[in-house]
């Protein structure tokens, strides 16, 4: 009986123990690029000027963006745009950083869930974007699921 009781103890503090912890990482800010692997697909634009054209599309798509686990980044210049409430500075940088290593042609890059760059366009297209990630099998299993 006593065994029981110690066993049913420590099942209870383990318990406790991963509540806190997912508590603690649920809140915790994305850091990088890599952070968001496996769990959302992320589309990065850099802004042809600073008048927000690609900011006010992608917060007009908001349902659509939100049902495929899209995390949007613009770099309109002089700062960096998000659906995401805070951006760490290192994070900036890295987004930033791929920005400028693309070609002047490449102004928005799609990466999926799996880290993997699908695509890499001139013009943000939001109608084609959304076709392709629906291409993807791992997106026609969340759509089946």
């Amino acid at each position: 009986m006593r065994f029981t009781s110690v066993i049913n103890a420590k099942q209870t503090m383990l318990a406790a123990l991963l509540s806190l912890f997912a508590l603690a990482t649920h809140g915790a800010d994305m850091n990088t690029l890599g952070d968001y692997q496996w769990k959302n697909r992320l589309i990065l634009v850099h802004a042809v000027s600073e008048n927000g054209d690609e900011i006010e599309a992608l917060r007009n798509a908001r349902a659509h963006i939100e049902e495929r686990d899209i995390v949007w980044f613009v770099n309109t210049g002089s700062e960096l745009v998000s659906n995401q409430q805070a951006v760490s500075g290192s994070l900036a940088s890295e987004v930033k950083a791929l920005l400028e290593e693309s070609r002047s042609d490449e102004r928005v890059l799609l990466i999926g869930k799996d880290g993997g760059m699908k695509s890499r366009e001139s013009v943000l297209n939001l109608n084609a974007i959304f076709r392709r990630i629906d291409s993807m099998p791992m997106r026609i299993r969340e759509m089946r699921d």
